[in-house]
């Protein structure tokens, strides 16, 4: 895989150092998918990335991870140790060669990288790199930024997830704080794909200034996961202050702004529905009437949704009755009838056999030289224009003599 298997793709000729683990894995796909160069600059060991579970049945090794098949797509793999003086002065020729670089080392580790100071920069870390090589935008991804008192914490994506304050209202009103989206990384998803952006707008002004015959400088991005997390949460963000910071319960998979509006559950799974305009909560009224001969449900009160909310238990039990006779599909069907907003809580496996993705072609199928055959998602949107490039996952240190070789 070479940097002209990229050439379709808008962002053909930018070049993408990927220093990171899974902070900016994602960022760095998307990079990679739009036609950027991304290359991921990897430890002897190989990525963090490739040892994450679950493994491909039957592989051990490098190549095993499922997480690295799915987020090096379409990138290029070059293994240095930037503890190995030789390794080292390649690392820097490399990013002088880069447009972008994105960095998830601690703050004091990005400030005074050891391996720059055999270059003659005296360790100066980040400023000194940005100082020899100024056309480049480099992006740092840390816990809580590169300044500030707690710049030195470590994080993780639950710390993240708590320091931000959102784990604080996820969950069941009596229970404890719950971490948000189970297993995989959301949070730092959110904040590489704001490095993305951010990255993005800084290639994009450089050149306009170029262009313009006015000095072509990067930008240095600093993203702190904590803030990162306060800007995508509502409930901790701005309303909390709109609302004369007044704390906000945790409120499990129902919302307390009316009734039905959450998770309810069907006979084999859940669906989730949200009646809160007139007509919807008209169509499940009746819906129930005629399935459990319920009158009180057809008052003309309960139109109204402060109604609902304060009687909240009762209306959400009424609904209880009718969801629970039914398939999540079969709510879905009849539901979608009559015109309810009402859809299946999908697990993995419907969704791998849904019939509008199989319609649409989303999943898409990948060959690999380990891992053979497998099916991944498409993209996340589509455009008239070809952007999209895609490739597989690199073996580890697949590129490294192909782009030492382009530094001599």
């Amino acid at each position: 895989m070479s940097p002209a298997q990229h050439g379709h793709g808008p962002w053909n000729g930018v070049r993408v150092l990927d220093l990171t683990g899974l902070s900016g894995a994602y960022g760095t796909r998307v990079w990679a998918a739009l036609g950027a160069d991304v290359i991921c600059v990897e430890p002897p060991g190989g990525n963090p990335i490739r040892t994450m579970p679950p493994l491909a049945p039957g592989h051990a090794g490098p190549e095993a991870s499922l997480w690295w098949a799915y987020y090096a797509a379409s990138k290029r793999s070059v293994v240095l140790d930037p503890t190995d003086s030789e390794d080292a002065a390649s690392l820097v020729k490399l990013i002088g060669t880069a447009d972008v670089v994105l960095d998830d080392a601690m703050p004091v580790a990005q400030e005074a990288y050891p391996w720059l100071a055999d270059m003659g920069q005296g360790g100066l870390g980040v400023s000194g790199i940005v100082e020899r090589y100024p056309h480049l935008t480099w992006v740092s991804i840390t816990p809580f930024g590169m300044t500030g008192p707690r710049r030195h914490w470590r994080s993780s994506n639950l710390v993240a997830w708590a320091s931000c304050g959102l784990a604080s209202t996820v969950g069941f009103p009596h229970g404890p704080p719950l971490a948000p989206a189970g297993e995989i990384g959301v949070l730092m998803h959110g904040a590489s794909l704001h490095a993305v952006i951010g990255s993005m707008m800084s290639v994009r002004a450089r050149n306009q200034a170029g262009a313009a015959g006015e000095p072509a400088l990067g930008q240095t991005i600093d993203l702190s996961l904590q803030e990162v997390g306060l800007w995508l949460s509502p409930e901790t963000g701005v309303p909390l202050y709109l609302d004369d910071q007044v704390p906000r319960p945790r409120a499990g998979n129902r919302r307390p702004v009316t009734s039905p509006m959450g998770m309810y559950p069907a006979s084999d799974g859940y669906v989730a529905i949200i009646a809160i305009q007139p007509a919807h909560w008209n169509a499940v009224a009746q819906w129930v009437h005629e399935l459990t001969g319920n009158e009180g449900i057809l008052d003309e009160i309960f139109i109204d949704i402060v109604v609902r909310r304060e009687a909240l238990e009762a209306v959400d039990a009424w609904v209880e009755e009718l969801t629970t006779r039914f398939t999540k599909q079969e709510l879905f069907v009849e539901g979608q009838r009559r015109r309810i907003p009402i859809t299946p809580v999908n697990t993995v496996g419907d969704l791998r056999h849904d019939p509008h993705l199989e319609a649409v072609g989303w999943w898409r199928p990948e060959e690999h030289p380990v891992l053979g055959t497998y099916t991944v998602p498409g993209s996340p949107f589509t455009t008239d224009g070809d952007w999209w490039a895609w490739q597989r996952a690199p073996m580890l240190g697949e590129h490294t003599d192909g782009v030492l070789a382009e530094l001599t």
